[in-house]
């Protein structure tokens, strides 16, 4: 790795260059971090699981490891995610044995925002206030043909409708009135999602609430469509909002010429299974390819773009590994990041730093 050359520091004048992390990162990946990265965001440790696991009962001490840490960096944290479907303890939806009125839900999002924000506020420049909170066929969301036409019916909206958004909003107004609110969701680019996703923005805009940014997931599993990712930026900046990449990966999916992503059992999953099991170095090339691509479109959209960070530092550790994949399966390596599993950078690296020049 060439000490003097950085992404962070390339890239000062177009946007932040950042990276999910949790605790072990800071160790085995202190020195990527270190160099390439200017933005950090915890990866699981500022959700409801992790902060608040039983109600009132509040435990920062992971996610504080990560504040440490970009503070020693001399930097401020993207502040992940406290209002998701997921990794949010059955408390919040239970009354006793009754399901929670939402009057009762809404006092709960109002303390734990408070409680958040009042721990974190000086080391976070913006908040994913609510996450992946519109309906998604593409994946077999529990939607179906009878759900809601734009939001996923989770347990938040089905005790509370579209509401719940709303009032998360508000909380975060409330209790952190300098940092950024952002929205994040994922298959932000297909055409119907996004509809979807433009109608829960507006609706929220329409109501009053701040709302100042819309956070581009960017989980490939598909070759990506350059044209639909530049038309989605101008849509989503068309409405008033900062744009930040925000989970950036490339799965082997993306390189096995399948057009979305398949599940174990579905057709093409074993061949896709086949393909991925041999990473050749003409596969790991495409991958890089993919990254050069983005990152120009990205570069494009500079005066909108804000923040773009990879969900994950290096191909050693990665969600993607185990992603969907049952336990009595074989375990498929991705390699879905911009340095590989020897914390090497991949090509791509210095091909977007040169191309910054």
């Amino acid at each position: 790795m060439n000490p003097m050359r950085s992404l962070a520091k390339a890239y000062e004048s177009c946007f932040k260059i950042g990276a999910a992390v949790s605790p072990p990162d800071l160790t085995i990946h202190r020195d990527i971090l270190l160099q390439h990265f200017n933005s950090l965001t915890c990866e699981n440790q500022m959700k409801y699981e992790l902060t608040e696991p039983e109600e009132g009962v509040f435990t920062f001490g992971d996610a504080d490891l990560i504040v440490d840490f970009a503070k020693k960096m001399g930097i401020k944290l993207r502040a992940h995610a406290p209002v998701w479907h997921n990794q949010t303890g059955a408390w919040m939806y239970r009354d006793g044995d009754r399901p929670a009125p939402k009057e009762l839900i809404y006092e709960r999002i109002d303390a734990h925002t408070k409680a958040i924000a009042e721990h974190f506020n000086d080391a976070v420049y913006c908040w994913d206030v609510v996450n992946e909170a519109t309906r998604d066929d593409r994946i077999g969301s529990k939607d179906g043909e009878d759900g809601d036409p734009v939001y996923r019916t989770s347990e938040y909206f089905k005790l509370c409708g579209a509401e719940f958004i709303e009032k998360a909003f508000r909380a975060m107004d409330k209790y952190s009135p300098n940092a950024q609110l952002f929205y994040n969701d994922y298959n932000e680019c297909d055409p119907a999602k996004r509809e979807r996703t433009v109608a829960l923005i507006r609706n929220l805009q329409e109501k009053g609430c701040r709302i100042d940014g819309f956070g581009m997931q960017q989980h490939y599993f598909s070759a990506p469509d350059y044209d639909e990712l530049k038309r989605s930026i101008e849509i989503y900046a068309g409405l008033g909002l900062r744009i930040h990449i925000t989970e950036l990966d490339i799965s082997m999916m993306a390189v096995s010429n399948l057009s979305h992503r398949v599940k174990p059992g579905e057709p093409g999953f074993a061949e896709y299974l086949r393909e991925a099991m041999n990473p050749t170095p003409e596969k790991l090339a495409q991958i890089s390819d993919m990254y050069e691509k983005l990152f120009a479109v990205y570069r494009s959209y500079r005066d909108v773009i804000d923040c773009v960070t990879t969900w994950g530092v290096a191909d050693d550790i990665t969600w993607l590994d185990t992603f969907g994949i049952h336990p009595d399966m074989p375990k498929v390596k991705q390699h879905p990041l911009l340095f590989d599993e020897q914390h090497q950078p991949k090509p791509c690296v210095y091909q977007m730093i040169d191309a910054v020049k």
